[in-house]
């Protein structure tokens, strides 16, 4: 988030905040940077910035659910949500779904980085399967959220190596209740990644992921592409082509907490 850098030292202002930056998916791999510039101190706790984070946040939320609801269940009669339109494709969830993480990222506050993106992953898993599989939002935001909770889960920012704010002496490491929650929702998220890419005649690769190129890039961002560049991750043109992205599906993750877990006596990943 763009804001952060230009903020100064230990500034978080909401609700200013500026939207998000759009997701850069045609850029060269080289010139990608994943995850925003975090603040350089965690909010204090029971401070008012922490305050209006918080409730930021949860409304934010409570506005993605709304939409899906107002998408998928006809019976959903709230008045509020009346107002809102329902999300017509998972590349419109996914937009939302990541000016969150980035929100969240930049707090630079573990105590609420942490939970607070265990329900993001949450709701991207279960609104994976009533949507038409979008492959270019879905591995995008699923590649964010693994370099975030990878991150988490070292302490440092997987991109620069640096300590995260709040992890500074030990500090800000996940719990083995956590560790395990994200585990199982590892391992759901990646069934319904299979499941949903396993569809015949509902793919849609090309919505959701907002290229500020668009108009000179257009050729870029078609079916009959043989070469796809999307976040540095390489996937080829030819039949099944998604597969490879698929068995991706919080790789890093997965190995961090396979060797956290196992050093906990909990056991790694089968």
């Amino acid at each position: 988030m763009s804001s952060a850098s230009e903020a100064p030292p230990g500034g978080f202002l909401l609700p200013t905040l500026p939207s998000p930056p759009a997701s850069t998916v045609n850029s060269p791999p080289a010139a990608i940077t994943i995850l925003p510039q975090p603040r350089s101190a965690p909010l204090k706790p029971g401070s008012a910035k922490e305050s209006s984070f918080i409730d930021y946040v949860d409304r934010k939320l409570l506005g993605i659910s709304r939409q899906y609801e107002k998408r998928f269940n006809s019976d959903f009669e709230d008045e509020a949500a009346s107002e809102a339109r329902g999300y017509e494709s998972y590349g419109e969830l996914a937009r939302d779904l990541e000016g969150l993480i980035d929100v969240v990222w930049v707090s630079g506050t573990p105590s609420l980085q942490t939970p607070y993106l265990l329900t993001i992953a949450l709701t991207l898993c279960t609104c994976l399967s009533p949507f038409p599989f979008s492959p270019r939002p879905t591995f995008h935001l699923l590649h964010k959220l693994d370099m975030a909770f990878y991150s988490l889960l070292q302490g440092a920012n997987a991109e620069t190596g640096e300590v995260l704010p709040g992890f500074q002496g030990g500090r800000g490491k996940l719990s083995t209740t956590e560790k395990v929650r994200l585990r199982g929702l590892v391992e759901r998220t990646r069934v319904a990644a299979v499941e949903v890419a396993g569809r015949g005649g509902s793919v849609t690769d090309t919505e959701g992921v907002a290229n500020p190129n668009a108009e000179e890039e257009d050729d870029l961002t078609t079916d009959d592409d043989e070469d796809d560049v999307m976040e540095g991750m390489q996937v080829d043109g030819n039949h099944g082509r998604w597969e490879m992205e698929v068995a991706r599906v919080y790789e890093k993750t997965i190995v961090e907490l396979g060797l956290s877990l196992d050093t906990t006596g909990m056991g790694g990943f089968g």
